[in-house]
């Protein structure tokens, strides 16, 4: 993950300077043109890889084949043997440094360290892409094609194109060491993929392109919903394909707070069915039905030989309470929580059962009902030493909620983290929000929590391209959790992908993005910046509160009351969480101060955007996807709802009521004319979809106020 910014290509290497944001973790070297390169890459270079070298090691080394024949011109053969190398320099992949000790550095050791390096090697200088174990070789791969190729981890996503080299140079004390990473499980989850899965299904290349990203940037762990594939004629034990993909390219498998041992209730009926027997009512009370429910899906990723981070969680059939879907599920809530109780015992069971592991890899996940029983006393989570305790961001916002602000971990207990850089519901759908200081303050205050170092993190980033910026951040920061520094890191993002000229001012800019965002709710927590902030999905959803109010021809001071997701039973408050301000006498007075004063910030960085776009070089593109668009988007976002609002307050005036929705049209056509910026190349369809956000619907409830105004 060294973001490093590389001169115009030459006939040999000039001057040039690394700049990392892993500064003091491993040596950067500064050659001239003067100094004697003891390593010669030229077009062709062979890639040494040693038979036995596991089959995700060699996916990863097809990408650096790629990645060298973009900048060498020419393809790069593979060969097993040091014999054939004939004269020349070479690549090697070292997956485990027992195996040819003498080209093993010492300082690669342990889980997923790894380095590059300089070796003799029968009689030719090559480089060494060494990983302690298969991940860690998989990193040392992408690590040398970001410094060395300049081709940096987001390239898909950037369209970046590396410059052509003649050859390539490392002096003979050339030496990158990554040690371990600072938490042992750092999670992905893709939740909302309403843009990204028709994408990925468009081309071999963005699906590979998804995996290849979450690895580039260094994560280890990819979290899923169901694993086992239960279509009637799949044969026993066939695995999904994501899960597969995902295990193929060496990452440990996890599942979602919604999936124990990757199963899923939605999947129930088609288990029994396709085991060939009759589908038993789901019962709290018959746990051995659930058992073998269960015990298929461990023992389907164990006979696939997935690494996993098994969940224990016990919940209904979508994203609710099991007591929403068990007919027999108790009423009162102790008798609930010890249902629960109950059943995660039974997961850990079955776990250690079929896997004939004592201590596996375990987490449960406290959300939403979870989180409520477990701050009343009365979730008590299995004492396995294994056991990580997965706590989650609030209900709707992003931070940690009071229950782990509050605990007291003892010493042996594991500790994990989930954060959510959107929601299905609310949240950032569009345009990101969070930022990579409120990422960086939540995992702080988790990390706090326990003796331990965190054990496991994990982000859902939805559909990706909106999130990349934050994404980096996280991953950056899971390696080196103490060192890390948000303005360290943007500075060193806005340098690799922009250029060194703006670098700085840019990365002041992303801040004031960041700070843009209208944040309707004064924090709670002391200290903690932007707590509450009203994202996109909240603009498309008031929105719709207020057209909804007014085709019933009903008026409402505050408006944004009684949202149907509201509801404490279900551990769901909060969908607006719009509060009065003083001088605002109802909410529909703190909509039309919040998107007034949020849209002249967002404004003020679009004119400042459009001023760096030119220097941006190499990165022009992607800067316009990254920041000016978003900026863009919530510029129109708040004209959207603001005017909006004053059409909802001009109720009777139909002059100002015709204005004022007349305008908010314009908003909507400027968003989806900010979106359409981004259609080019891979991406060119990418935001087909309007399933979750909506904007073509909230367009037409518009256009028929206006003729009703009329």
């Amino acid at each position: 993950m060294n973001f490093v910014r590389f001169p115009a290509a030459h006939s040999h290497l000039k001057t040039w300077l690394a700049l990392s944001v892993l500064t003091g973790f491993f040596s950067l070297v500064a050659t001239g043109s003067a100094a004697p390169a003891a390593a010669h890459l030229t077009p062709g270079v062979p890639l040494l890889v040693l038979p036995g070298t596991p089959s995700s090691v060699r996916m990863a080394v097809t990408d650096l084949q790629r990645d060298l024949e973009k900048v060498l011109g020419r393809p790069s053969p593979i060969i097993e043997d040091a014999k054939e190398l004939h004269g020349r320099s070479a690549i090697v992949i070292l997956a485990d440094g027992s195996h040819q000790p003498d080209w093993h550095e010492a300082a690669v050791v342990g889980r997923e360290a790894h380095g590059i390096h300089v070796r003799e090697i029968e009689g030719q200088s090559c480089v060494v892409l060494e990983g302690a174990d298969q991940r860690g070789a998989i990193y040392a791969i992408y690590s040398f094609s970001d410094e060395f190729l300049n081709i940096p981890p987001l390239w898909y996503w950037a369209d970046w194109v590396p410059s052509r080299r003649e050859a390539i140079d490392l002096p003979v004390d050339t030496k990158r060491i990554f040690p371990p990473a600072y938490v042992r499980w750092r999670a992905w989850l893709n939740n909302d993929t309403d843009f990204l899965s028709p994408w990925q299904k468009r081309s071999p290349e963005n699906d590979h392109a998804m995996l290849e990203t979450v690895l580039r940037l260094k994560y280890n762990t990819f979290e899923l919903g169901g694993v086992a594939d239960l279509k009637l004629d799949a044969p026993r034990y066939a695995v999904q394909s994501e899960a597969a993909k995902a295990n193929a390219r060496g990452l440990v498998i996890t599942h979602h707070h919604t999936s124990p041992l990757g199963s899923n209730l939605s999947g129930w009926e088609a288990f029994w069915r396709h085991e060939g027997k009759a589908v038993p009512p789901l019962s709290v009370k018959n746990i051995e039905n659930l058992k073998t429910f269960w015990r298929y899906h461990v023992e389907t990723a164990q006979r696939a030989g997935f690494e996993v981070v098994w969940t224990l969680v016990f919940r209904g059939s979508h994203d609710i309470p099991f007591w929403e879907t068990f007919n027999d599920a108790p009423v009162e809530t102790a008798d609930r929580a010890r249902v629960i109780n109950q059943m995660l015992q039974a997961q850990a069971d079955v776990v250690k059962e079929v896997t004939g592991n004592p201590t596996p890899n375990l987490r449960t996940t406290f959300y939403n009902e979870g989180t409520t029983l477990l701050k009343a006393g009365l979730l008590h989570p299995p004492a396995e030493p294994t056991l990580i305790w997965n706590f989650v961001a609030a209900r709707r916002d992003h931070f940690p909620t009071e229950d782990l602000r509050e605990l007291k971990a003892p010493p042996d207990r594991l500790i994990g983290y989930y954060l959510n850089f959107q929601f299905t519901s609310t949240g950032s759908h569009l345009a990101p929000a969070e930022g990579p200081w409120k990422m960086a303050d939540n995992y702080r205050i988790a990390d706090s929590t326990g003796a331990q170092p965190l054990a496991f993190t994990v982000v859902n980033a939805g559909n990706n391209r909106e999130h990349l910026t934050e994404l980096s951040a996280n991953a950056e920061m899971m390696w080196r959790f103490k060192e890390f520094d948000a303005d360290k890191f943007l500075r060193n993002f806005c340098s690799r992908y922009y250029g060194t000229e703006q670098s700085a001012d840019i990365a002041r800019l992303y801040r004031d993005y960041y700070q843009s965002y209208w944040s309707q709710k004064p924090a709670d927590i002391p200290g903690f910046d932007r707590q509450y902030l009203f994202q996109d999905l909240r603009y498309a959803r008031a929105t719709e509160m207020l057209l909804k109010d007014m085709a019933a021809n009903v008026r409402r001071p505050n408006p944004l009351d009684g949202h149907p997701l509201d509801d404490a039973s279900k551990g769901s408050v909060g969908y607006f969480r719009v509060e009065l301000q003083p001088g605002d006498s109802s909410q529909v007075d703190a909509l039309l101060r919040g998107t007034a004063e949020s849209g002249r910030k967002f404004a003020a960085v679009l004119t400042q955007a459009n001023s760096f776009l030119s220097s941006t070089g190499a990165g022009r593109t992607y800067f316009n996807d990254n920041l000016l668009v978003r900026a863009k988007l919530m510029v129109g976002l708040n004209a959207l709802l603001h005017e909006t609002t004053l059409a909802y307050q001009a109720e009777g005036v139909r002059t100002e009521e015709r204005e004022h929705l007349g305008a908010a049209i314009l908003a909507a056509d400027s968003v989806q004319a900010a979106l359409d910026e981004t259609r080019h190349g891979v991406f060119r369809d990418w935001y087909d979809s309007d399933v979750k956000f909506g904007l073509k619907s909230i367009r037409a409830n518009l256009k028929t106020e206006l003729d009703r105004a009329q």
